[in-house]
């Protein structure tokens, strides 16, 4: 059983997929983009920051490393907490296992963080890279 096709039918067929096609790889490479330039810009922030000043010893010797993959370790003397990180914007979120988020400031090199109650900021600084 042969099947024809109306004339002009293959030329439309060939104009819609020229359209998707026209569509499709940009929309493709703005995806690759937007992830690439998202990868970078985390990577930019591991490492491990030092509290500096505070008035609270507990949290003047407290250390907090951003590691790959989102992982984050906030380690004040004996004790440590674990942390998924993000980056949006300008700010880190910190999210814990429980569900609670700590949000930071960034600031150049430094990384300023309320905790919940506390009545002044912690402050983080850049002291080397992972």
């Amino acid at each position: 059983m042969a099947i024809f096709s109306a004339p002009g039918q293959d030329e439309f067929s060939m104009q819609l997929k020229r359209q998707h096609i026209g569509f499709l790889l940009p929309a493709l490479i703005f995806f690759f983009m937007t992830v690439a330039i998202s990868c970078t810009s985390k990577e930019a922030y591991e490492g491990v920051y030092a509290a500096q000043g505070g008035r609270s010893e507990k949290y003047s010797n407290s250390q907090l490393e951003l590691k790959e993959k989102g992982v984050a370790v906030w380690s004040v003397p004996n004790d440590e907490v674990s942390f998924r990180w993000d980056v949006k914007g300008s700010e880190i979120w910190l999210s814990s296992k429980s569900g609670g988020i700590i949000i930071g400031k960034i600031k150049g090199d430094t990384i300023e963080v309320t905790l919940p109650g506390a009545k002044e900021p912690c402050f983080f600084k850049k002291m080397s890279v992972r």
